[in-house]
């Protein structure tokens, strides 16, 4: 077993080397006093090493400052392997992507694997290029939330890698998909205005090239058919781009002469547009509002925000383990698909009953 003692002065150990050069196997071998072959194991996390030399070795690197080579690690491996996952999402800024990123780290992390996240902006052409420069950085997957539903461009370009869909899913189905049952959630916050008297609910939706974009519009025509009310092409707002747009296009349908009663935002970044434009007409006690996922701090608005939520994490952690398997070979046979129920959270603007 090595004894060595390479705290105080690591360097002095290898013989005067420059501090400025960067530490090798070599050299952490040099300093446990082990062989080349061992601390390669010891680093590669290969059997055949004793607990208390990998523990020698595992110090050594430490004091040394030594960092693993991952890109010529991959190219010594048989099956060239980066241990990083590829992911794009629609906005780091948007609380649901930040949450689903914070999973698939944790996740990915157990492995070992690191992940490469950027957004696509909801642009289609952002999301090409992106997707191209992760693959030439070699990662070994690729999650991602695709922005259309034409995502063979993006089958070729990975290769053998395998691709998983969160969010919304391509059609038609060209790899494994997790995803939030958006029809259903919409349907639930549509029924729920219905429930407290209103009859005029209105639709901000985003981008409806986007599938739970389309999912969600659909889930809200839905409950109106079922209660027998007609939708009012002047209560629908699509293809709204951001909060400014959802104030605009809100502040306009409720100053307009058949303005609604209730508002269904099918997005977050749309809820918090319709919230200000609601504010600023001083209508919070008389509009009501439901919001398709949820905001930060949503429970300390003057009127708080009622919400489909949903299972961001649970989303990411399934994802990333569907990948995981696919890469790893555990997964094997046809694309599938992974639903998440959403929750509802009622908190009181959702309450707003309708004024004669």
């Amino acid at each position: 077993m090595c004894t060595a003692d390479v705290r105080a002065q690591p360097w002095a150990i290898l013989g005067g080397m420059s501090s400025q050069a960067r530490p090798t196997m070599k050299d952490v071998a040099a300093a446990s006093g082990v062989s080349f072959k061992t601390v390669s194991r010891v680093i590669n996390r290969e059997p055949g090493v004793a607990p208390e030399t990998a523990e020698a070795v595992r110090k050594a690197a430490d004091a040394l400052g030594y960092q693993a080579d991952l890109q010529a690690r991959s190219l010594r491996r048989s099956d060239r392997r980066s241990q990083s996952i590829g992911l794009i999402v629609s906005s780091v800024a948007n609380p649901f992507d930040a949450e689903l990123h914070a999973a698939i780290e944790e996740e990915v992390w157990r492995y070992q694997a690191v992940v490469l996240a950027l957004s696509s902006g909801y642009d289609p052409e952002v999301e090409q290029a992106r997707a191209r420069a992760l693959m030439r950085r070699h990662v070994d997957g690729l999650l991602v939330s695709p922005v259309g539903d034409d995502q063979s461009w993006l089958l070729k370009l990975a290769g053998d890698r395998p691709v998983v869909f969160v969010d919304r899913e391509p059609k038609p189905l060209l790899g494994d998909a997790v995803l939030s049952d958006h029809r259903a959630g919409a349907r639930r916050a549509t029924e729920h205005l219905l429930a407290h008297g209103h009859r005029r609910v209105a639709l901000l939706t985003d981008d409806l090239r986007i599938q739970s974009a389309r999912e969600r519009r659909d889930g809200y025509l839905e409950a109106l058919a079922a209660a027998g009310i007609p939708a009012d092409p002047r209560l629908l707002a699509t293809n709204l781009s951001g909060t400014e747009a959802a104030r605009l296009a809100c502040h306009q349908l409720l100053a307009g002469s058949s303005a609604p009663t209730a508002i269904f935002a099918a997005q977050n970044h749309l809820a918090a547009g319709a919230m200000r434009a609601i504010h600023s007409l001083d209508l919070s006690d008389r509009v009501g509002l439901v919001a398709f996922d949820d905001l930060p701090y949503a429970d300390l608005f003057a009127t708080p925000l009622t919400a489909v939520t949903q299972d961001a994490g649970r989303i990411g952690r399934l994802a990333a383990q569907r990948l995981l398997g696919r890469i790893q070979g555990e997964i094997s046979g046809p694309p599938e698909v992974t639903i998440v129920p959403t929750g509802f959270t009622v908190r009181g603007s959702g309450e707003v009953s309708p004024r004669p």
